[in-house]
């Protein structure tokens, strides 16, 4: 814009070009003629509520038990760090940080020496032949639970809802649930 005012074009002229308004035109020229720069100033817009330093105590409490959830590290900065800041500031921090939630997957837990021992087989069977392996059965199970019975499921109810009560999450006590069992050769698939 001071490039074409320099020219000898008039604000007019320049705002058509540009396809900006005229009133950009007048004030980013404005501030030019007092300042001599067009950078916006240093300090402009609302402050922010926390330093730097208090965002990485926050993410480092939440590396430090990566099971607490958004209120747990609310009532953290209140205690803590003297701050009064939202859940949702609180989700923006951590996701700054490249910090997501997410369901933790479900794994069987392995004790060293469940590890030992498998390390230990891995290497026990590494120099067999295909022949070896042909002579081997692998099989493994797997329950399908029909009903959803081991996950928690949250829903949102209003407190003055008259029919609150006869809305509910169905549940089993024995059974809704199906296993199965299968086998894997070198030559063929259980079946």
């Amino acid at each position: 814009m001071i490039l074409l005012r320099d020219t000898g074009m008039c604000q007019h002229e320049i705002s058509r070009k540009l396809n900006v308004s005229r009133t950009c035109v007048r004030q980013t020229i404005r501030k030019f003629n007092e300042l001599h720069t067009t950078a916006t100033k240093s300090g402009a817009g609302r402050p922010f509520k926390m330093i730097r330093r208090q965002k990485r105590a926050i993410k480092l409490q939440q590396l430090r038990d990566d099971t607490l959830s958004l209120n747990d590290l609310v009532r953290y900065a209140q205690a803590s760090l003297n701050l009064n800041i939202s859940r949702q500031t609180v989700s923006r921090i951590l996701r700054e940080f490249d910090l997501v939630s997410y369901v933790a997957p479900r794994k069987p837990q392995i004790t060293h020496e469940q590890r030992r021992c498998r390390i230990f087989w891995c290497y026990k069977h590494l120099s067999w032949t295909e022949t070896d392996w042909s002579n081997v059965i692998f099989s493994d199970e797997a329950n399908f639970e029909i009903v959803n019975r081991n996950n928690r499921i949250y829903i949102r109810r209003f407190r003055n809802n008259l029919k609150r009560h006869e809305q509910f999450q169905p549940r089993v006590h024995r059974g809704g649930g199906l296993g199965i069992w299968s086998y894997i050769t070198y030559n063929d698939l259980g079946r």
